[in-house]
């Protein structure tokens, strides 16, 4: 900060460079008037004093704005540079784990995806392993360049008219998220069965974002029994396994499964909370009266458990379900 003789001068400066700006502004309008006043007279007009008187107001002006921006800011003054919050000193945090870039299918090894067509607006794609994916009308506007978008992994025939309709109806109107869906060829829950997953292709070709937090599970119909066993065995992977008109009563857990760390020790209590909704279309007693009691049997293991039922038609049920998954889901999102 500077001292404040240094101050005291430059205000000095200052006063002194903008009372001589006035004088001479004045005194040149002065001298200018008494010429126009003479030539009633046939006098000679001198304009050399009004320049003169002009440009040495000019200067002066310029001398005081420069001296006005040296000075230093008062106390009520933003400063100009950018605030640093000060923090507490500790270890260093990690950086943010870098998103996987979406790379281009000849130079990733990978065969392109065929495109099969525009269901509701978006765009269906087929990949070489026969899993399909769903992109919503949003994935490809101008402003969405960089995005990435949560993904729902959907056990579902993928000719039902109503999944893309539903997701795709709330996401326009702005009352969910738009979705990736991925379409996987099967869903497998039997022994041995591997965890519930996301293609690695999917991740490799398109903008979605990574971790738990922003993927979901979708069964309907004979499939949704198998997403439900899958979260409620490891919910690692997903946040939430939406069942629609599914039956469960084949599935019965008693207590918390054995989860294993990967150097194989105990870490049930390190687990997420397994999330389920179980949707039901109006009409279907028997599909509400199984989901009824899924939920009663499940509550042993700490599941989060929501069921929807009543609802006609079917696509506004899907409506609702991309609803329920903008709420546990990670928003879009540009790195």
């Amino acid at each position: 900060m500077p001292e404040v003789a240094e101050v005291v001068v430059l205000y000095a400066l200052l006063t002194a460079a903008g009372a001589v700006a006035v004088a001479l502004a004045r005194s040149a309008l002065r001298h200018w008037w008494e010429q126009r006043a003479g030539r009633v007279y046939e006098l000679p007009v001198e304009r050399a004093g009004t320049v003169l008187r002009g440009a040495g107001s000019a200067l002066a002006a310029a001398v005081a704005i420069t001296l006005g921006v040296c000075l230093p800011p008062g106390p009520g003054t933003p400063s100009s540079s950018p605030h640093r919050p000060v923090t507490a000193a500790g270890p260093p945090s990690s950086p943010p784990r870098p998103r996987p870039v979406p790379s281009d299918p000849a130079d990733a090894g990978l065969v392109p995806p065929r495109t099969l067509g525009h269901p509701a607006g978006g765009t269906l794609q087929e990949l070489s392993d026969g899993t399909r994916v769903w992109l919503p009308p949003q994935y490809d506007y101008p402003d969405s360049a960089g995005v990435y978008f949560p993904l729902v992994v959907a056990h579902i025939d993928p000719a039902d008219p109503d999944l893309f309709a539903g997701f795709a109806a709330q996401s326009l109107r702005g009352v969910a998220d738009p979705f990736v869906v991925v379409l996987p060829a099967h869903c497998d829950d039997g022994p041995g069965a591997r965890p519930a997953s996301v293609p690695v292709s999917v991740a490799r070709l398109y903008r979605v974002l990574p971790g738990r937090t922003a993927r979901a599970l979708l069964g309907a119909d004979g499939d949704a029994a198998c997403v439900v066993r899958q979260q409620l065995t490891d919910p690692r992977g997903f946040t939430t396994a939406i069942g629609v008109s599914g039956g469960y009563e084949e599935i019965d857990r008693s207590g918390p499964p054995p989860y294993f760390s990967a150097d194989g020790r105990y870490a049930g209590r390190d687990m997420p909370r397994p999330a389920l909704l179980l949707a039901v279309p109006s009409g279907e007693e028997n599909a509400r009266r199984s989901a009824l009691a899924l939920r009663g049997r499940v509550r042993g293991v700490s599941a989060e458990v929501r069921v929807l039922d009543g609802i006609a038609p079917r696509r506004r049920l899907f409506a609702l379900v991309a609803g329920y998954a903008t709420e546990k889901l990670d928003s879009p999102d540009r790195p």
